[in-house]
């Protein structure tokens, strides 16, 4: 995290909040992600194709958006655990699941997505670029799949923990 600034940024609630990728100097109206191509207005970003290629053709600026930063880094913001015997005979099943809430979240704020899904002896670790993402995830499996799910934040480090477990 070297060459990171720490900033103080306000959630949509007005509480100050702690996000180590927030750009202190906002990207310029209509930026564009050079990885993912999350268009950068009106201070959001969201995904346009027809938008994109009108904005490749012009002199847009092009930046790395701070969920491409946070992948890049392998910074997670969200981590959810996996455990149970449940997931030998459903893995295909609760992956499944996984992708399809990442890519719900993503239609709402292109800078909620995965970082690794990682084999976690019998079960699996998601690492996530956002903490809500990670919670979703975790509603998710338990809406579907039942089992137990507890959640831990650390509010000053935008921080999530999801442990999910069947037997």
């Amino acid at each position: 995290m070297k060459g990171k600034s720490r900033l103080r940024v306000q959630d949509r609630n007005g509480k100050s909040i702690h996000d180590t990728y927030y750009n202190q100097a906002l990207p310029q109206d209509y930026s564009y992600c050079n990885k993912c191509h999350a268009i950068f207005h009106h201070k959001h970003w969201y995904f346009n194709p027809d938008e994109l290629e009108k904005l490749q053709k012009s002199n847009a600026v092009v930046v790395q958006c701070p969920a491409c930063q946070k992948i890049e880094d392998k910074y997670a913001s969200g981590i959810v655990t996996l455990k149970g015997d449940f997931i030998k005979e459903h893995r295909e099943e609760i992956l499944n699941l996984i992708h399809n809430e990442e890519e719900r979240a993503m239609g709402l704020n292109p800078l909620e997505r995965i970082i690794a899904i990682t084999p976690q002896g019998e079960g699996y670790e998601v690492t996530t670029t956002h903490e809500k993402l990670a919670q979703r995830i975790g509603k998710r499996l338990h809406r579907s799949f039942s089992g137990n799910v507890a959640y831990r934040w650390t509010p000053q480090d935008k921080m999530a923990r999801v442990c999910w477990n069947r037997d």
